[in-house]
């Protein structure tokens, strides 16, 4: 059937049968389920020559350089990593990576996931620290490249401080993660519409606590700066918009550099999404005499977060907005600036506190506090920060 959700096998690998195996990973005995997630997403180029090489530097480069995992042996922190225009022909490098073998599940299991004529494709990698409870794949009906989007639902605590306070099961939430290319050409813009609605339909299904898709939007046409707004997402991008080109540089293009790769989120309240970092700029593989770059792209960067309170939203005064959701990002810095990760600046997370809409309406300008979030900064414990860095309450 067209356009429709079709389950996709993940498979995780054993080092005793040496074999990739079907279904997620089983390791995780003992482990406090994970708060948060971070998200890469990177279209690896599936033009160039030299796929195979290309795709294991630049799975080389996240596992030495993003996440600072110095041996196959070193887990990363809980993490999502999305790969657009992997060819065919290069989908086994990732299965025979061995950090990947090690710590991550993979989906799909092959390329016969992928629509039938694809010589190209998406494929999502989840670190094993996360419990998977679901994969699903949508063929775009309406693309001529063959695109289609890869689902994932995951369950997160919704606690900030999972260790001392251990996940009820009403704190465990559900984020779902899709990773996706759209189509490419100016002229593309109306298809690119219809399949980022079929994903953004994907992600405010009931049972879910917020979604998160990243990939190559191919955002090329004046229509596409609207794009992610008309289908009912935000943008996790906050910048001009040259300041996040994430294409056109390498090499320098004779095309207009653009933004085309995008990490975008359901608006919703307790849902964090860090404002994304570029990274791969500048990386190249190779020998010293013969450098090319990865890939034509740059990667993007970015930590999710959900924040589970037990109350429902409810009315407040709209001029209250500012400081309540100033005062909450000082309260999201404090609470969880121990999980902040080396690579990122030590100044404070520049993060988007999602406040809901109210009931019945798609403004902006009429977006409510909950009053259950106005209460938290008042309750809380007082913190103050010294000057060599630490804290006392």
């Amino acid at each position: 059937m067209a356009d429709a959700h079709r389950d996709i096998q993940p498979v995780h690998y054993t080092a005793e049968s040496k074999q990739w195996l079907p279904g997620p990973s089983q390791d995780r005995a003992g482990e406090h389920m994970p708060s948060f997630i971070r998200v890469v997403s990177w279209n690896v180029d599936c033009m160039r020559p030299e796929p195979d090489l290309r795709l294991d530097a630049a799975l080389s480069y996240i596992q030495h350089q993003v996440f600072k995992c110095r041996t196959n042996r070193r887990r990363p922190e809980p993490c999502s990593i999305l790969l657009q225009g992997v060819l065919t022909t290069a989908f086994n490098t990732i299965l025979n990576n061995k950090w990947v073998q090690n710590f991550f599940v993979v989906i799909p299991s092959t390329t016969d996931a992928w629509p039938k004529l694809a010589k190209y494709g998406t494929v999502t990698l989840l670190s094993r620290s996360l419990r998977i409870t679901k994969s699903t794949t949508i063929h775009f009906s309406c693309s001529e490249s063959q695109h289609h989007a890869i689902f994932v639902d995951v369950k997160l605590s919704g606690l900030l401080d999972t260790a001392q306070a251990p996940a009820s099961s009403e704190s465990v939430v559900t984020l779902r993660i899709a990773n996706t290319h759209l189509d490419p050409l100016p002229d593309g813009a109306p298809i690119r519409e219809k399949q980022l609605k079929l994903v953004a339909d994907a992600l405010i299904q009931d049972g879910l606590f917020g979604g998160v898709v990243g990939g190559d939007f191919n955002a090329v046409s004046l229509n596409d700066s609207e794009l992610v707004e008309s289908v009912g997402l935000w943008d996790a991008w906050s910048g001009d918009d040259e300041g996040g080109f994430t294409w056109g540089y390498q090499p320098p293009s004779p095309l207009t550099p653009g933004r085309l790769d995008k990490l975008v989120y359901t608006p919703r309240p307790g849902f964090f999404v860090d404002t994304p970092k570029k990274i791969a700029v500048g990386k190249k593989y190779g020998q010293l005499t013969r450098r090319r770059w990865i890939s034509d792209h740059y990667a993007l960067l970015t930590k999710v977060q959900c924040v589970y309170f037990a109350s429902d939203a409810s009315d407040c005064d709209p001029s209250d907005h500012g400081r309540i959701q100033q005062g909450l990002r000082e309260q999201r810095n404090i609470e969880t600036c121990s999980l902040d990760h080396p690579l990122v600046s030590h100044s404070p997370p520049r993060s988007k506190y999602i406040i809901p809409l109210h009931p019945g309406t798609n403004s902006r300008s009429r977006r409510k506090p909950w009053k259950s979030l106005l209460r938290m900064k008042s309750s809380s414990p007082s913190v103050e920060q010294h000057s060599d860095g630490t804290r006392t309450h």
